[in-house]
């Protein structure tokens, strides 16, 4: 009795060890932009996918660096581009699936 009582602890350990080191082994839990109001929602690699397929491309290549606008449904994924008095960004869109560049350009426009 005691014996399969022993069997059975450590096979429930050895699960448990299992369980453990594929959990660890799994990659970054995946960021989600959901758009408010609605049941929407977009990955942050799928909008990067989106991203690099688009026009936003021909103007640089993507940071590492982003933010979801959930009231708009939006993903913003900044671009490695110089121009001076901007911080662009590649808008990806949640409904539409659509990737356009928001110049963020601050003062005078000449």
């Amino acid at each position: 009795m005691i014996k399969i009582f022993m069997k059975k602890r450590v096979i429930l350990l050895l699960i448990l060890l299992g369980i453990f080191f594929v959990y660890g082994c799994m990659s970054v839990q995946e960021r989600y932009c959901f758009y408010q109001g609605t049941n929407e929602r977009m990955s942050l690699s799928e909008a990067r996918i989106i991203a690099e397929n688009s026009e936003c491309m021909q103007e640089g290549p993507l940071k590492n660096t982003s933010m979801c606008n959930a009231i708009t449904g939006t993903w913003w994924i900044d671009l490695d581009v110089q121009k001076e008095n901007c911080n662009p960004a590649c808008v990806v869109n949640i409904l539409t699936k659509n990737a356009t560049i928001n110049w963020r350009c601050r003062g005078l426009v000449k």
